[in-house]
This record gives structure tokens, C-alpha cells and sequence, in this order.
């Protein structure tokens, strides 16, 4: 009796609320009218097929700079994450022997050059003593030539003849004489000249040896490693830093090898974040003609565009073309996600919105991709609406 009395009090205070309470304001959902709403029939869309390579952001160039001397490090002028610019001195090694190899190198041409004008000296003095020794040959014999005339008319005596023939015979042997210090001179001249491009060339070396101490930036870009200090003992080959590129990174990709065949340098391609889902355009740059047998993989790099800044390391996914292929598309305004739970509006044949749970993935900024719980032709509320719940009479406009 008293559970009676208790409904028939709540029903009828109820009923004073709903008398006297005054004028109230009833949605359209409430009150039993339909609510316009924007309807789309879902169709299967024709879209490109992709293949997924897995890539990540790496720098355009990764420069490693290592010792070419023994010796320890003077000074280090850079830091960690210090950015430089091309020539730009990073540190400073010890120079104590390139220089006195470079100092010894240098006497030996100045010493060389020295010999060389002493030989062209001797040369130009053999060439003049060559020149007179001809001179007095030549008068010698046509002293001689004159002579045997009058011998043979009897006008000379023999010991004449013969004291002509002897001046003639001295000097054609100065002039032969005269010729091989002539020859001497020039074959001085040239061992001079083989000493001098020899010393040249070790002072070549030792200026290198001098440039190998002062390591300087290759090109533009950022101090990513640099294991030595000052102070550090060397070797030749000794890591000193390393320096990554900051301009137009790349992003190195695997794809499988039975769709290798797609790549073609040049080809655009969609690259996806990862984390942010964000879709950019890239192109092919390189493929590395090399199948890693481990993993059945070719590499392959995409240049990133001009504006994109990303950080080394990392993880995108490029996006091969391969085809087309059909898919359940609506618009992503249309889906209503509750924690791990996805599903759209559908409406029925009575007009009135159903609620059901779908399995989708993202497929572009405006679009959801419906992989199961919808079949086509059937119609989904376009824009989800705060005024529409499960069973909810709808007006369709399209």
C-alpha cells in the first residue's frame, strides 16, 4: 500500500510540474519531429593502390672527418649541434713537423733554384767558347786549303805545310772539345731542373701535410659528433667529427623486391607521418640497384620537399603506387570515435538513424576508408549532429 502511495504522489507531482511549470522549449529529437540532416549513399570509389615502405629522415650528406697525422689536438673551435659553414676552421692539430718538413722542403727548392743559375751560367760560357773554337776552326781550314795550293806549285815547304796542318788539326779538336762542354752544360741543366721539380714536389707534400692540421668544414651543415677533445693523441685515421647536412633532407625507404619494378627516379610518391598522419609529396631520387638477401629488400631515397622540416631519424612511410583498387569512402565529418569504438549513423528505410559500429582507417585529410559494417548503397549521416541519436528520425537532404 504504501509503494502505491508513493507512485501515485511522484505522478502526480509530475503532473503539476508539467501544468505549472510554464512554457519549455522541446528539440526537434524530443518532440517526435524529424531532424534535416545531410544524407550520402556510400559507393565504391576508385583509388590508387599503394605499397608501403617503411623510410626514415636522414640527412642529405653525412660527412666523417678523421685525422691524416700523428699527433694530438691543439684546439677544438666547434661544439655538439654547432652549425658551419663551408671552409670554416673546426680544430686545430699539432703542426710542429709538417712545418719543419715544410721549412726543409722550401730550402731544397731555394737551394735548387740557386744550382740552376749556376748551370745556365756554365752553359751560356761553353755555347760562347763553342762559338770561338768553330770561329778559329774554320779559318784554320781555309788557311790549310789556301796552303795546299801553294804546296802543290812548290811556293810553301813541307815543314810550312806541315805546321798549318797542325794548327788546323788543334783546332778542330777545341772545337770538338768546346762541343762536349757544350753538351755537359745542357745535361747539367736538366739534372738541376729533375732536382728542382723533385723538391717542388716534396714541398707540395709538406704544404699538405701543413693543411691536414687545420681541419675545416667541407660544406654547410651541423656538429653531430666529435669524439676527441683537446689535447687527444692522434693517428692517422683517428675519427675527429662528423657533420650532417641541414638542407633537403632525404628519407632512406625499403621496398620489397617483387615491387621494385615500380620505382622509376623521378616518380612521385605520397610520404605519411607516421605519428601525425600528415601526407606530403616526395620524389624518388636514387634506387640502390642491391638486394639485401636477408631481408628480400632494395633501398631506395626520396628527396623531401623544399619546406619540409622534419628531424633525422624519423619514421615515414612512403607510399608506392601500384595499381588501383575500390574502397568504401566517407567523409571523416561522418564518423564518431569513442575510444577504441568507430561507427557511423546509417539510415534505415523508416528515415531514422541507426548506430552502428564499423571497422575504418584514416585515408586522407577529408576521408575515412570503411573496411567492414557498411554495405554500398546504403545511406550515413554525412555530418554527425548533436540533435541526432540512435533512432532518430531524420528529414534526408542530399
Amino acid at each position: 500500500m504504501k509503494t502505491n502511495f508513493l507512485i501515485l504522489t511522484l505522478i502526480s507531482g509530475l503532473a503539476f510540474q508539467l501544468g505549472c511549470g510554464g512554457k519549455q522549449t522541446e528539440s526537434p529529437a524530443s518532440s517526435g519531429k524529424p531532424v534535416p540532416a545531410s544524407v550520402i549513399a556510400v559507393g565504391y570509389a576508385s583509388v590508387p593502390a599503394v605499397v608501403e615502405a617503411p623510410g626514415t629522415v636522414q640527412p642529405r650528406n653525412r660527412i666523417a672527418l678523421s685525422s691524416q697525422i700523428n699527433g694530438f689536438v691543439r684546439q677544438i673551435h666547434v661544439r655538439v649541434g654547432d652549425s658551419v659553414n663551408p671552409g670554416q676552421v673546426l680544430a686545430s692539430l699539432d703542426a710542429r713537423d709538417a712545418e719543419s718538413q715544410q721549412a726543409l722542403a722550401s730550402a731544397a727548392v731555394d737551394e735548387a733554384q740557386s744550382a740552376l743559375s749556376e748551370a745556365r751560367k756554365a752553359h751560356q760560357a761553353a755555347v760562347q767558347s763553342h762559338s770561338a773554337a768553330k770561329a778559329a776552326t774554320d779559318l784554320a781550314g781555309q788557311t790549310y786549303a789556301r796552303y795546299q795550293k801553294l804546296f802543290e806549285s812548290r811556293s810553301v815547304s813541307p815543314q810550312e805545310m806541315d805546321e798549318v796542318k797542325m794548327r788546323r788539326d788543334a783546332s778542330m779538336a777545341e772545337l770538338a772539345s768546346s762541343e762536349s762542354m757544350v753538351a755537359a752544360a745542357e745535361a747539367r741543366i736538366k739534372q738541376v731542373e729533375a732536382r728542382i721539380s723533385q723538391a717542388k714536389a716534396q714541398a707540395g707534400r709538406a704544404d699538405v701535410l701543413v693543411s691536414w692540421t687545420q681541419i675545416k668544414a667541407p660544406s654547410a651543415g651541423k656538429i653531430v659528433e666529435r669524439p676527441v677533445d683537446a689535447g687527444t693523441a692522434i693517428f692517422p685515421g683517428t675519427p675527429l667529427m662528423v657533420i650532417e647536412s641541414t638542407s633537403r633532407p632525404q628519407v632512406l625507404a625499403d621496398i620489397p623486391t617483387e615491387h621494385a619494378h615500380r620505382l622509376k627516379t623521378g616518380m612521385a610518391v605520397h610520404l605519411r607521418d607516421a605519428q601525425t598522419n600528415q601526407i606530403l609529396e616526395g620524389r624518388v631520387a636514387e634506387i640502390v640497384p642491391l638486394s639485401d638477401p636477408a631481408t628480400h629488400t632494395i633501398q631506395f631515397k626520396v628527396d623531401l620537399p623544399q619546406a619540409a622540416a622534419m628531424p633525422n631519424g624519423q619514421f615515414i612511410k612512403v607510399e608506392i603506387p601500384v595499381g588501383t583498387r575500390n574502397v568504401l569512402l566517407v567523409p571523416r565529418q561522418a564518423v564518431r570515435e569513442t575510444g577504441q569504438l568507430t561507427g557511423l549513423f546509417i539510415i534505415d528505410g523508416a528515415s531514422k538513424a541507426r548506430f552502428r559500429l564499423v571497422k575504418a582507417v584514416p585515408y586522407d585529410a577529408e576521408n575515412t576508408e570503411v573496411l567492414s559494417g557498411v554495405e554500398p548503397g546504403e545511406n550515413v549521416l554525412a555530418r554527425l549532429n548533436n540533435e541526432i541519436t540512435d533512432g532518430t528520425t531524420v528529414e534526408i537532404t542530399r
